[in-house]
């Protein structure tokens, strides 16, 4: 669980919950599944995710506004490797 920030990184936007599994040791990846609770609704993704590299999640739903979501969310790694960026492509 982690809250999330806006583009600025700095105004809270909302927070996320899910869960992960260790794929690889070796190459550090994950298959996870989570939520991202966002003001007026909600973003369900599924996919890898690394420790060191960017990946992209599919988005397989959501609820509030966001109901009958679909898309992608980009995951990059900050410079300082202290975070990551959310980066939602929501077709809705």
């Amino acid at each position: 669980a982690n809250d999330l920030y806006d583009e600025t990184n700095v105004d809270k936007v909302g927070r996320d919950q899910g869960s992960c599994i260790r794929i690889n040791t070796t190459e550090g990846s994950w298959e996870c599944t989570w939520i991202n609770f966002l003001k007026g609704g909600a973003i369900t993704v599924e996919g890898p995710f690394y420790d060191t590299h960017d990946s992209v999640m599919a988005i397989t739903g959501g609820r509030g506004k966001y109901k009958d979501a679909r898309g992608s969310m980009e995951l990059t790694v900050l410079s300082d490797g202290s975070g990551y960026n959310f980066i939602f492509r929501v077709l809705a």
